[in-house]
């Protein structure tokens, strides 16, 4: 590790393994003082699910620890830094313009005003590495949709390239948008060598999302201001801890269960002595008084749940759904029907149109596309047998095609699509008879007929079958009930659905009390676990925030507010980053949203994020910072240049900034940059000077 003369380190260290986290916890779990029965809830956290609910079933288990670890594939690790970024129809770039940077460690800063397309460099290679853009979520659809530029009518297209260590030439990765939708770009990968490839050859993965090479001044507010849990699941994958989390929150999920097992008999009893009460049956009064006793005989209350009663328990089970029976409201029944036939009124008269025709059409050609991109070999027609006559003219021509007939089938394809929907509705209102209908009933057998008709096509049929058979259905499920209802004698006055709540309790009573048992060793393995967690989070987190800590001593200038500590607390959907900061010796725990300026804000963020570029498992060499200045003072902003400047003796920076203090300040403090100004015209015409 070096530390330079401002007192932060390059190359700090990264990720823990697997491996060195399992060292670490076996070796504190062989010397814990904990039972065996709380020691075999660990090793089987360590496990999975699996072997938590073994455990939970009271089942012996015989496990290894330290768990096999598992297989990865061995990363060849090349750091990568930008050449060149080549920008063309995106955001606020009309005809191409070009940034070039030389392929290693160094500061660069671009200058413009806002509007000048400084951002539309940033986003277009986060777009070209990532297929999105972060500062895009959550902006209106207007805002997003507004990504192409409107000076230029040609192809957007964005190239970036890449030099990774010990190649000798380039990577180049290229992301061209053929539609509308920002969404339709395709990306292309050309390595050194000249093979072809997508972005998942390149080996980065979740690194993208772990590292992110780049941060926006929204970017930067939302990682002390957003969401608790992105920071805290960011830092907990950077510091290869993400196995221990998974791990708490597994035994935590454990503990959980059992403690929600164990307090369901208590939280329902309630209403089953309210029940058992207002009944008149004596075997309701004997299972109240056991209830209420000061010890729980559950034998004999299960005794009493099992005497259910009818002599013709599978006939009582019938006629009591018979009773419940539930079938289609007339009127859904004439609402479907009224919608069938008026789908079928829209494709009568559709027939034979200029639409109907440019639908099929538009289908024909879509159907032969994915044909085309599935065996992109075969160049023969399928159906002419013309030689030769697929290939990528005849993919522009097809596509050329379907864009110019959509619009005239839209109509068309419109009434087609209220059918299928229409037919939809009908198929889930015709659901098959339920299983325990006898079939040769009436009502079963009419239910068959109804049933029949999801596979009638024609809407006419279809709408017909539905209003003829639907009120069939309906008068004879109506005498069903009614004759259920008539035949179904209860000689125990309600005494069966009693005694089957009054046995689900018991059961309920039963598993509480083994849920009882399991759970003490559970939590003290949990609580255990989460101390060393705890304990392991902080040594892996502690270089890290030390860096921050350096990072913001130098952001802060004079202000006395320090940052005393980052740590991670809390699992699950509580979890979270805690920022504690101190103001002229004072701590305030946590309190950072309540003592910090906008700027001030900013100044925290940056001293979060710039140590991640740092971290030796980062494969991006490079970090573009998008307008990091905003809302700085004059004396932070010279705070961030010092910063900016050392960061960029080790890694390649590049910050784009309306703000001319930070060229400013690098140039008054004699620090190295390379700081160019970027300029637009009124036809999004972009140009660099240097």
């Amino acid at each position: 590790m070096t530390t330079s003369q401002h007192g932060f380190s390059a190359d700090q260290p990264g990720r823990q393994t697997a491996s060195s986290q399992t060292g670490v916890l076996w070796d504190r779990l062989s010397r814990s003082p904990l039972d065996p029965v709380a020691r075999q809830w660990v090793v089987a956290a360590t496990h999975g699910d699996d072997a938590l609910a073994a455990c939970a079933r009271g089942e012996s288990i015989d496990l290894p620890y330290p768990p096999p670890e598992p297989v990865t594939p061995a990363r060849n690790f090349r750091r990568c830094y930008l050449n060149r970024i080549r920008v063309q129809g995106f955001r606020g770039i009309g005809r191409a313009a070009t940034l070039e940077f030389p392929p290693g460690p160094g500061l660069t800063v671009i200058v413009g005003r806002n509007g000048s397309g400084k951002s539309s460099f940033a986003e277009a290679v986060e777009a070209a590495l990532t297929g999105r853009n972060l500062r895009w979520d959550g902006m209106p659809a207007a805002w997003r949709d507004g990504w192409r530029n409107l000076h230029f009518d040609d192809v957007t297209e964005v190239t970036v390239e890449l030099q990774r260590a010990g190649e000798p030439g380039t990577t180049r990765v290229t992301r061209v948008w053929t539609g509308d939708s920002v969404r339709s770009a395709r990306g292309e990968v050309v390595l050194p060598t000249g093979e072809t490839g997508s972005l998942a050859s390149l080996g980065w993965g979740e690194d993208l999302s772990r590292y992110r090479p780049f941060l926006s001044y929204d970017e930067l507010g939302r990682t002390v201001t957003g969401r608790s849990a992105e920071l805290y699941d960011t830092l907990t994958a950077l510091l290869g801890l993400n196995e221990l989390a998974e791990t708490e929150r597994r035994l935590a999920r454990a503990c959980d269960k059992l403690a929600k097992t164990e307090q369901r008999p208590a939280r329902d009893l309630p209403y089953l002595l309210d029940q058992l009460r207002a009944s008149a049956d004596p075997r309701a009064r004997s299972a109240a008084e056991l209830l209420t006793a000061s010890s729980l005989d559950l034998d004999r209350l299960s005794a009493i749940a099992a005497d259910d009663g009818p002599a013709d328990p599978a006939q009582q089970v019938v006629l009591r759904r018979l009773r419940r029976l539930a079938v289609p409201e007339r009127s859904l029944i004439n609402d479907v029907v009224s919608e069938l036939r008026g789908a079928a009124m829209e494709i009568a008269m559709a027939a034979g149109t200029k639409g109907d025709r440019a639908r099929g059409v538009v289908e024909l050609l879509r159907q032969a596309l994915d044909h085309h991109e599935r065996h992109p070999a075969e160049t023969d027609c399928p159906t002419c047998g013309a030689h030769n006559a697929l290939g990528p003219a005849w993919v522009n021509r097809a596509r050329a095609e379907i864009a110019r007939l959509e619009p005239v089938a839209a109509s068309t394809a419109a009434a087609y699509q209220r059918a299928e929907d229409a037919r939809d509705q009908a198929r889930f209102l015709m659901a098959p008879p339920p299983s325990w209908l006898p079939p040769d009933s009436e009502l079963g057998r009419i239910w068959a007929d109804w049933a029949a008709g999801a596979e009638i096509t024609d809407l006419a049929e279809l709408a017909a079958h539905i209003e003829t058979q639907g009120r069939r259905l309906r008068s004879a499920a109506i005498a069903a009930r009614k004759a259920a209802t008539e035949r179904l004698t209860d000689p125990t006055d309600g005494w069966a659905g009693l005694a089957e709540q009054l046995g689900a309790w018991v059961e309920d009573a039963r598993e509480a009390l083994t849920a009882h048992r399991r759970l003490e060793p559970a939590r003290q393995a949990l609580e255990w676990f989460t101390a060393v967690a705890r304990e392991m989070r902080a040594e892996r987190l502690n270089p890290l925030a030390a860096q921050a800590e350096k990072v913001w001593a130098r952001l802060r200038q004079e202000r006395h507010i320090d940052l005393a500590s980052l740590r991670l607390v809390g699992r699950g959907a509580q979890r979270r980053v805690a920022v504690d900061v101190s103001v002229d010796g004072t701590d305030g725990p946590d309190s950072a949203p309540g003592l910090l300026s906008q700027g001030e804000f900013q100044a925290l963020a940056l001293s979060i994020c710039l140590p991640r570029t740092l971290v030796p498992g980062n494969p991006f060499g490079f970090l573009l910072l998008d307008d990091p200045v905003q809302a700085m003072d004059t004396e932070t902003v010279e705070g961030l240049a010092a910063v900016l400047a050392e960061v960029g003796r080790h890694r390649q920076l590049v910050v784009f900034t309306h703000d001319t203090r930070l060229p400013d300040a690098l140039r008054r403090l004699g620090l190295a940059a390379t700081i160019r100004t970027i300029q637009r015209d009124a036809m999004s015409n972009v140009w660099v000077a240097d």
